[in-house]
């Protein structure tokens, strides 16, 4: 069975499956089951939410996020399908979370941007925000720095309380 290195490429929470991409553009479905994230991570919480018991983030390691490089193992003889399917795909890097502010969204487009608190501004999409909570402007978010398309984009993002 061929492994390969690629890039998380596109990640769907609400459906759990998503597609790994190679430099070539080649890709490969996952589901996932076949995802193995890998070590627990260091928890970050922002300065409002370090006391509120609602708010605790566990330190298991999140969801595939757009961009991480991964090794992924799969079928290539895989018919019926336009990507071939993925038996394993295993993260690489053990990802961190960051904590930043809501700079902009808009709730009829579904998306906005955040501020990290490394300087970089996050394209926020409302399918990345964990419990359905809307990142209104001027709120604290905690959230895993992705790649999607070249551009900075927040990934797994918790609203603060």
């Amino acid at each position: 069975m061929p492994q390969a290195r690629m890039r998380v490429f596109k990640y769907i929470p609400m459906k759990m499956y998503g597609f790994c991409q190679d430099t070539s553009g080649f890709e490969v479905f996952f589901h996932l089951a076949a995802f193995h994230p890998g070590p627990s991570v260091e928890v970050v919480h922002c300065s409002t939410c370090a006391s509120a018991p609602s708010c605790l983030l566990t330190g298991d390691a999140p969801p595939p996020i757009l961009g991480e490089p991964v090794e992924v193992n799969y079928d290539p003889h895989d018919s019926g399908t336009k990507a071939p399917r993925a038996s394993q795909v295993s993260r690489l890097v053990v990802p961190t979370m960051i904590v930043g502010m809501v700079e902009s969204f808009d709730t009829q487009r579904r998306y906005g941007f955040i501020k990290g608190s490394n300087g970089t501004s996050y394209h926020l999409h409302e399918s990345e925000v964990i419990d359905g909570r809307l990142p209104m402007a001027g709120r604290q978010v905690v959230f895993y720095p992705g790649i999607r398309e070249g551009r900075p984009r927040a990934c797994h993002i918790r609203v603060c309380k």
